[in-house]
């Protein structure tokens, strides 16, 4: 391998030999950034002559130091997972660490296909998606630490071995609905798939709840609780399970801002106001929807990039302690309360979907 000389970095960086030179020697006479660019550009090409204190100085890591982290996400149709990501990245730049990004296909998925990058030098992986048992078992050979961003509904596959984080649901769901039946709502109806993942199981169980202590009955002729290929992410799922309802509820709780996304869009459509004739509610308060529809979404406030970084220091410090009993990590939420749910009851519930 060909020694990296002064005149290597100063080619790379289009600079002069001697200002490469002076940025070595910490020379006052060179600014801040331009020493700082020199001693990560020698980093990175692996000069030989770099002092160590150097690198503390400007607090670059050692080339050999920087680690590699891979992030798996399903494909899905959501702007979810975008902050999610941005926040994982961040915190991995601030720690010296680089993010590899890879999504997992459904054909992937099913024929077990694991991304390359696994082969090489990794220190971690966080999962972003909800992967069946046998995908996982198969990326748990690899023996990485990980963590996961949610679990299945039974989280016991992944719990005694690995770190789960989820964003609390069942409270915040449950406040939202005692909300709408403190206003005078009777019939409320809820969309998700409560098949697909723990946190939207306990949104449902926070539905539920809310019911019960209120004296309500469950009425399943107002929910769409099935699995679906999608989850309910894309509109004609939503909309064939609002044409199931045998009725228009006064208020309809969904897992998701996507969700009550197009529930809106289908009432307005079908000439139904909202929140006049039906409150709608969300979950995870997306800046891109939750207020841009109209009427401004009542939601529930996850903190995605938040929510990211704290995926990267719970998956660090499980590589410093990796004896440790795995742990499962509520993060809570904060109800948003807008105009889709200021709906007051004053009369019966609607007619029957034409």
């Amino acid at each position: 391998m060909k020694k990296v000389t002064i005149q290597d970095i100063a080619n790379e960086l289009n600079l002069s030999r001697n200002t490469v030179s002076k940025a070595l020697k910490n020379s006052d006479k060179v600014s801040y950034e331009t020493k700082y660019n020199v001693v990560k550009k020698a980093n990175e090409l692996g000069y030989s002559k770099l002092p160590s204190s150097l690198l503390n100085l400007f607090k670059i890591k050692e080339k050999d130091d920087v680690k590699t982290f891979i992030v798996l996400a399903r494909r899905e149709i959501s702007p979810f997972w975008n902050s999610i990501v941005m926040g994982i990245a961040d915190e991995l730049k601030e720690r010296g660490n680089k993010l590899q990004l890879d999504f997992v296909s459904d054909e992937d998925e099913e024929n077990i296909i694991l991304p390359i990058e696994l082969d090489g030098d990794v220190s971690g992986i966080i999962i972003l998606s909800v992967f069946s048992n046998e995908y996982i078992d198969e990326i748990k050979k690899y023996k990485i630490p990980m963590v996961f961003l949610d679990a299945p509904v039974d989280i016991s596959s992944i719990a005694y071995d690995y770190d789960i984080i989820i964003p609390e649901g069942k409270k915040s769901i449950e406040t939202i609905t005692k909300d709408l039946i403190a206003k005078g709502c009777k019939k409320i109806g809820f969309i998700g798939d409560i098949t697909y993942c723990k946190s939207i199981n306990d949104r449902f169980k926070g539905y539920l709840k809310a019911l019960n202590d209120a004296g309500i009955p469950l009425d399943e002729s107002i929910i769409a609780t099935y699995h679906t290929e999608h989850k309910f992410y894309v509109t004609e799922e939503v909309e064939k399970a609002l044409n199931g309802f045998a009725y228009i509820p006064d208020a309809i709780v969904c897992a998701n801002d996507n969700i009550a996304l197009d529930v809106v869009r289908y009432l307005k459509d079908k000439g139904i106001s909202v929140p006049d004739d039906v409150a709608v509610t969300g979950y995870d308060d997306l800046e891109s929807m939750a207020k841009v529809i109209e009427p401004y979404l009542t939601t529930v406030r996850v903190g995605n990039q938040r929510l990211g970084r704290r995926l990267v220091q719970q998956l660090m410090w499980r590589i410093e302690n990796p004896t440790f009993p795995t742990e499962v990590i509520f993060i809570y939420t904060d109800v948003i309360f807008r105009k889709s749910s200021e709906k007051i009851i004053h009369s019966q519930h609607a007619d029957i979907f034409n």
